[in-house]
């Protein structure tokens, strides 16, 4: 594996335990990654591939990650402060960033024009929720890449496109 073909994903920071668990510090969401994909480390200056046994949400942007063949923690302190790697086209991770930067933006409906400010992100079972005050009310409106449109921070507002009736189905 190349450089150029990996996008990257994190460091690792420590060990976890005795039994050659990591701790991995990143800003991506990995709670769907398919763990039959190898993540890279970087070990002297090349991508070695590693699968992984078990990833666990320690906070928001820390994982306990357990590698194949690391089986105690004398292997594990070696990759201490190694970076780590996944492939490119790895689309089950999505690039997370700071949620509440949304609150306060006005939304826009590609279709309706504009909705409202944005009060908060609320997030039910792994979904996450725009809450827009909309002439006085709350109304949840999905936070999914497949109506984004674009974020325009330094402008203050959101463009979605909406599929029609979402809107409805609040009030």
């Amino acid at each position: 594996m190349i450089f150029q073909d990996c996008v990257h994903l994190g460091t690792i920071t420590k060990t976890h335990g005795v039994d050659g668990k990591l701790v991995l510090i990143t800003k991506t969401n990995l709670e769907t990654k398919d763990l039959r994909e190898p993540i890279f480390i970087e070990i002297d200056g090349l991508l070695v591939p590693f699968f992984l046994i078990s990833l666990e949400e320690k906070r928001k942007d820390q994982y306990i990650i357990e590698l194949e063949l690391v089986p105690d923690l004398d292997e594990a302190a070696k990759l201490i402060g190694h970076e780590v790697y996944v492939e490119d086209n790895d689309a089950v991770l999505t690039e997370s960033f700071d949620l509440s930067a949304l609150e306060g933006l006005l939304i826009i409906d590609q279709n309706k024009g504009e909705l409202g400010p944005c009060k908060r992100v609320d997030e039910i079972s792994g979904n996450y929720l725009l809450i827009v005050d909309i002439e006085g009310d709350e109304v949840m409106i999905p936070f999914t890449e497949d109506f984004i449109v674009e974020i325009f921070q330094q402008e203050n507002y959101l463009l979605l496109d909406l599929p029609d009736g979402l809107i409805d189905l609040n009030q």
